[in-house]
């Protein structure tokens, strides 16, 4: 080891740790290597120092070393501990990502960093700067931190592409990092490692499950915060555990989930703040600050906080109802009790029967480390855009050599030669590759730049649909296309407290037609798309739970050995169910009642998923369309028109396994989720750009490798197929029966399955703290323009990161002060209108109008900061009403202000008006 390293090392931590050596010793004998350990086990430190000494000792050029890290993972803290390492070792360590500015990369390029930190993204943008070239030959190590991250999404397989394009002109050892997964050595492969590192010493948890009951001091707090006594009781029970053990992390399934939770508990007068993605960075570092600081007790946070943001010492995180999945559980539970040796305590708060249950089980897996695998998948649209993206690099190459590159790479090691070359038609007809015949060469053609360079990232662009209620003829709101996606008609969902029915879903408009259908208990919650899917191994151990609990309760005990529970609080929830219908891992429950019919199965979200979308399309073709359908981790909630009978439905489930693929598919191409993941396959392909809307998109498509590819997409993150076919092969061999039950009443878990989100399925509307909680978050989380009056300079960026820029407000072009926040719309109509001013020219009426529109914008930004952000980026206030309302209201109040402004102004706008004008706006442009 080089000296200047062991001095740091001895100033920083005494010494290495075990994983820590391990990995010295492995990266320092030239291998590939992959860092498995728990959080706080020191894993960066592990796959840096050897790092930093190859460095030094070999004085390896620059750029020595990528470190890749998801935009997740890419946090503050590790930023801050790799330049304090670089800064005391003498070795550059800078960031490139999206968001750095020009000048810096300019910089970079000319005086590259030994280490440089970027994005998955980055690194497709970096291997076609011509003056990078140079630097990335150097390259002799791969970092790549959070794998997991990276490796079940087409982010990771264009990583892998990448990986290997750079292989073409660097020869480097890759470092991979990953919490424990169940397939350790798929994702060794995956990488590309030699060798897996993992700690010696086993992690140590202590997992309490706890299914609380009122008591009679729950119901003073029930009335005093609105609730019912059972979430008192868990309110109750909660900050219990907070006052017993001092810091705390509780974690929500969604961000949602965690707003309304924290609105509880400040009505309560406890010391809490709100953690997650769609805050504001600022608004998450002062709620991170305060708990380290000490000035309040706990965090309220989703996923956000499972990486390894530095919040000081955390003595216990709660999970609020079942954390759906073991890899989750672990990883949250981990962030207390941070140091080696210690054991990290956690406690799950259930809900209900169902939930509680799961929550045992998962807790048990934990204990058990029965991970869940996380599963690879490739995608013929990213090696389309690797293709186009060699021949970027190289101008010509041979028809083969971008498939033999691709091989290389783990998710198309089987990639056959008819799928390259389908690929590979998509291209040529899409005008970005062509093929001469003679040569045998591929080359670019005009295009492939802008196709590119629009694609770098496989994440689709979010955008959201009107919703417009047929009863009152207004716009009542706005969804994100992750929960549309997941609707069809006749479904029902939950929006701003109150419940609606979808009658019509206009794709060409991005508009859903909706009617209240003031059925709270039936209807989808608006944040169920964010649910993280519980998987088949929780859900069939679920069903095995049960069939012992009905069965033999000693033997039930033994199977939850470890995990601390109450006895009691067990009986107590199984008796809620025992003498009515439930699903076993050996059995299936078909539930019929006059609204409903529900399918009682324990296969986990995916599996459910394909069984629901084949017993629907046998009920479509012989009543019509007139059931929705939803899968859920234990039930399959059919609703009805009228009652099915039990038995017709039993017998749509022994089909032949075989069959299962082409009906699943059958009924997927008709569906709004098959739709948009089309229309987004294309768009990777290139066969589509960026902006096009197509109506009939499965029309255009069908029988081409776009369909493959859309169908393959949804079998990976929604409909799994495979155990969908092992399920009814094992009907069809008699280990799995189906009992049926015709009803009056649904029975307890029908009640919950038929109505989704439990608690936070609020009984009417929704407490007004609460609504304003959502509204600013909606706000917060809006895409708006920000352009320069007086250059034209713009960019597009959401409202929540505007609030950090408002310290240096300037054009970066021009520096001019005069920036306003517009509606692309708008900011694009202005464009216009400045280029025809800077040359002198006579404006129209309705040009000047557009024109002085975004003066005043600019004006209002610079007289009330933020203030005037939130109020220009909320619909129905142009900076006329913004100037009224700025001049008397602030903080809270403007919100207030500004969200009944929004309803005063959907009340009074007629909804064709709107659409007029927007199809006016477009003609126009």
């Amino acid at each position: 080891m080089h000296p200047l390293l062991k001095k740091v090392i001895r100033e920083r931590f005494g010494r290495l740790n075990e994983l820590q050596m391990k990995s010295f010793k492995e990266v320092s004998a030239e291998k590939s290597v992959l860092i498995i350990a728990p959080t706080g086990s020191g894993k960066t430190e592990a796959a840096v120092l050897p790092v930093f000494n190859a460095i030094l000792e070999e004085v390896l050029k620059p750029i020595s070393a990528l470190y890749i890290a998801p935009l997740k993972a890419l946090n503050r803290d590790l930023l801050e501990r790799l330049e304090w390492w670089g800064a005391k070792l003498g070795i550059s360590v800078e960031v490139r990502h999206g968001d750095t500015s020009a000048y810096k990369k300019a910089k970079q390029t000319k005086n590259p960093p030994q280490m440089l930190i970027i994005t998955p993204e980055t690194l497709g943008v970096i291997l076609t700067v011509k003056s990078l070239r140079k630097a990335l030959e150097n390259v002799k190590f791969i970092i790549v931190d959070e794998i997991a991250e990276l490796v079940d999404n087409k982010r990771g397989a264009q990583l892998l592409l990448n990986l290997e394009r750079l292989a073409e002109i660097a020869d480097f050892k890759r470092i991979g990092m990953t919490a424990t997964v169940g397939n350790e050595g798929e994702i060794k492969e995956w990488l590309g490692a030699e060798t897996i590192v993992k700690p010696s010493w086993k992690k140590l948890y202590r997992f309490h499950v706890l299914c609380p009951k009122p008591r009679e001091e729950d119901l003073k707090l029930a009335e005093e915060l609105s609730l019912t006594p059972d979430v008192a009781a868990r309110l109750r029970t909660l900050w219990e555990i907070v006052e017993r053990h001092g810091k705390a992390l509780i974690f929500t399934n969604t961000r949602q989930f965690a707003e309304i939770l924290a609105h509880r508990l400040k009505a309560w007068g406890k010391p809490v703040e709100v953690h997650h993605g769609s805050l504001s960075k600022e608004a998450r570092i002062k709620a991170e600050k305060a708990l380290k600081e000490g000035k309040i007790k706990t965090l309220i946070c989703t996923s956000s906080m499972e990486l390894g943001i530095d919040i000081g010492d955390v003595d216990v995180v709660i999970q609020y109802m079942s954390p759906r999945q073991v890899n989750r559980l672990v990883q949250r539970v981990g962030r207390a009790g941070h140091r080696i040796g210690e054991v990290s305590e956690g406690y799950v708060i259930t809900a209900n029967v169902e939930d509680y249950l799961q929550s045992l089980v998962i807790a048990k897996h934990s204990l058990e480390g029965r991970f869940e695998a996380v599963e690879p998948i490739g995608g013929l649209d990213v090696l389309a855009h690797f293709i186009v993206g060699l021949l970027v690099e190289y101008k010509k190459l041979p028809r083969e050599r971008p498939y033999e590159i691709a091989k290389r790479a783990y998710v198309y090691r089987n990639l056959s030669w008819s799928d390259y070359l389908d690929v590979l038609a998509v291209l040529e007809e899409a005008r970005l590759v062509g093929y001469d015949e003679e040569t045998n060469l591929l080359y670019l053609r005009r295009g492939a730049f802008q196709y590119y360079y629009e694609n770098l990232s496989t994440i689709p662009d979010e955008i959201s649909w009107r919703v417009f209620d047929a009863g009152s003829g207004h716009v009542i709101g706005r969804l994100d296309e992750s929960f549309v996606m997941d609707l069809e008609e006749g479904m029902e969902f939950v929006m701003n407290g109150r419940s609606w029915i979808l009658l019509k879903i206009d794709e060409g408009a991005r508009l859903l037609k909706v009617h209240e259908s003031k059925s709270l208990e039936s209807a989808i919650p608006s944040w169920e798309g964010e649910m993280i899917p519980v998987p088949f191994g929780v859900a069939l151990d679920v069903g095995r739970l049960k069939r012992e609990l009905a069965f033999d309760f000693k033997r039930a005990l033994e199977l939850l050995e470890g995990v601390e529970f109450s006895e009691e609080e067990l009986k107590r929830a199984f008796e809620e169910i025992k003498d009515e219908p439930f699903s076993t891992d050996r059995d299936i429950v078909v539930e019929s009642t006059p609204k409903a019919l529900i399918i009682h199965a324990d296969f986990g979200n995916r599996t459910n998923e394909a069984l629901g979308r084949l017993v629907h399309s046998f009920l479509m073709m012989r009543y019509g369309k007139v059931f929705s359908v939803r899968s859920q981790a234990h039930a399959i909630v059919i609703k009805t028109p009228f009652q099915l009978n039990p038995s017709e439905v039993k017998g749509y489930l022994y089909q032949e396994p075989e069959a299962l693929p082409f009906i699943v598919a059958r009924v997927l191409r008709d569906s709004h989720a098959y739709r948009w993941r089309m229309l987004n396959v294309a768009k990777r392909f290139g066969a589509l750009r960026r902006d096009a809307k197509i109506r009939r998109i499965e029309r255009l498509f069908e029988g081409t490798v776009i369909e493959r590819e859309t169908l393959n997409e949804l079998y990976h993150d929604k409909v799994d197929i495979e155990r969908g076919e092992l399920v009814l092969s094992m009907l069809k061999a008699g280990s799995l029966r189906v009992k049926t039950e015709l009803r009056k009443e649904p029975s307890t878990l029908a009640r919950l399955n038929v109505s989704v989100g439990g608690e936070f399925l609020t009984g009417g509307e929704l407490e007004r703290d609460e609504i304003l909680e959502l509204f600013k978050s909606r706000i917060l989380d809006h895409g708006v323009v920000l352009v320069c009056t007086n250059c034209g300079w713009s960019s597009k960026t959401k409202v929540s990161r505007l609030k950090e820029r408002l310290k240096h407000w300037e054009c970066p072009k021009c520096s001019s002060r005069m920036l306003a926040v517009a509606h692309p719309i708008d900011a694009e109509e202005f464009l216009g209108v400045l280029k025809k001013v800077r040359h002198g020219g006579k404006l129209e009426p309705k040009e000047e109008k557009a024109y002085r529109k975004l003066i005043k914008a600019a004006d209002l930004v610079q007289s009330y900061g933020f203030d005037a952000v939130l109020a220009l980026a909320s619909y129905g206030t142009g900076p006329d009403t913004a100037v009224r309302l700025l001049s008397q209201y602030r903080g809270e109040t403007l919100l207030v202000a500004l969200m009944e402004r929004e309803r005063e102004f959907i009340r009074t706008r007629r909804f064709w008006v709107d659409v007029k004008k927007e199809e006016a706006k477009k003609s126009e442009e």
